[in-house]
């Protein structure tokens, strides 16, 4: 009897096993969903916005007028005039020249321009000696210059014409050279011409140069690109012309030959001449049509 509850027992137990499912442990390949759809993430645009905003106004704003410094350099030309060469010996030519300088201006509505300038460039005289080897010399004056200009910017059917925004500019201006009168340079040069086998001259040339005992002056005219560079610089490329008014610097030569004068000659130089150069400029303050001072960061 006790065989055949044991039997029973084992019977019923390996029915529960074989009637489980055959994919019982296989693992679930469904998916949770039938369609998934990735979350975007939101992104916080107001600092983006702010900036958009902040360039949009610093674009558009109307200025009624700001005041700024500029640091010039500038290369250019002078030239000289020769009033007698003595007979081919001597001779002059056009004189390159470099500066610097420092300005200050104001501009009204974007529109007009006034610009108080200091310059450092010299006005130059130059004597050639004709010879084999010719040898050549410059003089230069006390190299002061002030100008005054007024200038205009170039529209060219701009709408919003008040919007401080890179631009052409021309102007016109006028300045004095001051000179001190004082002797700059004094050479001697002295030389034989054989006039036979046996005979020869004595050549005798004296050179000195003075800045003149007045105050000069120049007119001149220009043109120029200006760059908004950042909303407190600007930086312009200029050409300009200028015209001597008076003579700044003559050199006086005397000719002697056998120590007897005869011919003289005068080097004279006024300024004349060409010059391009590059102003770096920063804004000292910026007023708007809305009134009051924008404070530059």
């Amino acid at each position: 009897m006790k065989s055949i509850y044991t039997l029973l027992i084992f019977t019923l137990c390996a029915n529960a096993v074989f009637a489980q499912n055959e994919d019982y442990y296989n693992p679930v390949t469904a998916p949770v969903k039938e369609s998934y759809e990735p979350v975007t993430p939101q992104v916080n645009t107001f600092k983006t916005n702010r900036q958009k905003a902040i360039f949009a106004k610093y674009s558009t704003e109307k200025i009624r007028n700001r005041w700024y410094i500029g640091f010039d350099g500038f290369v250019g030309t002078d030239k000289s005039i020769l009033t007698n060469n003595l007979q081919g010996l001597i001779d002059t030519k056009s004189a390159s020249r470099s500066g610097y300088g420092a300005s200050i201006g104001w501009v009204n509505q974007e529109k007009w321009g006034l610009e108080l300038e200091y310059a450092r460039s010299p006005i130059h005289n130059t004597l050639i000696i004709n010879n084999a080897n010719p040898l050549e010399y410059k003089m230069d004056n006390d190299k002061n210059n002030i100008a005054i200009r007024v200038k205009r910017r170039i529209l060219f059917g701009k709408s919003n014409s008040s919007v401080r925004r890179s631009a052409f500019w021309i102007g016109a201006g006028a300045g004095i050279v001051p000179n001190s009168g004082k002797q700059k340079d004094f050479m001697e040069f002295e030389g034989y011409l054989r006039r036979t086998r046996l005979t020869s001259d004595t050549l005798y040339l004296s050179s000195n140069t003075r800045t003149n005992t007045k105050i000069t002056g120049f007119a001149d005219a220009s043109a120029e690109y200006v760059i908004k560079v950042a909303k407190a610089f600007d930086l312009s490329f200029y050409a300009r012309k200028r015209w001597g008014l008076g003579n700044s610097l003559s050199t006086d030569l005397d000719y002697y030959v056998n120590k007897v004068q005869t011919q003289t000659a005068t080097i004279k130089a006024d300024g004349s001449g060409w010059a391009v150069g590059i102003s770096l400029r920063y804004m000292l303050f910026i007023g708007h049509d809305e009134g009051g001072k924008h404070e530059l960061e």
